[in-house]
């Protein structure tokens, strides 16, 4: 098989796993009244700890006001706090609270649940297999992201 098609192959086989790990129980994101932007903020913020209003906008290809009402969203549901920047006053800082924290943690946990129960049925030679390659992938995305 051809690099381009090995290429494809990967992607749609990619696609398959993710679409059963969202579709098996959707229990956890069904309970969220969050907009997806709100979610994507979420995320992200959880992923860098603290970030500043700028960063999030330039995330989510927004506007630093749009940010502004999806923040005071969150803000009000008590899932995300502003926190004021030591090195500029100027500037917020936010970050999840601890309820948002166990929101972000919990739909991560549902899909590392249902991860576990589809490879604990695999023989161990298959997860080695599995293994090495997002180990590759892991390494390729950080030399990827390095150059972005």
């Amino acid at each position: 098989m051809e690099k381009a098609e090995l290429i494809k192959v990967i992607i749609e086989k990619q696609r398959i796993v993710k679409n059963y790990l969202g579709q098996e129980d959707p229990g956890a994101w069904l309970e969220v009244s969050l907009t997806i932007a709100q979610i994507k903020s979420m995320f992200f913020i959880a992923n860098e700890n603290s970030v500043n209003f700028r960063t999030l906008a330039k995330a989510l290809k927004v506007t630093p006001s749009n940010v502004t009402g999806i923040i005071d969203r969150l803000v009000e549901q008590q899932l995300v706090s502003r926190k004021e920047n030591p090195e500029d006053r100027r500037m917020s800082m936010l970050q999840l609270t601890a309820k948002g924290t166990k929101l972000i943690s919990g739909l991560r946990e549902m899909r590392d649940t249902q991860m576990l129960k589809v490879l604990k049925n695999l023989p161990e030679d298959e997860l080695n297999t599995i293994m090495k390659g997002y180990s590759t992938m892991a390494k390729a995305v950080g030399a990827f992201s390095e150059k972005v």
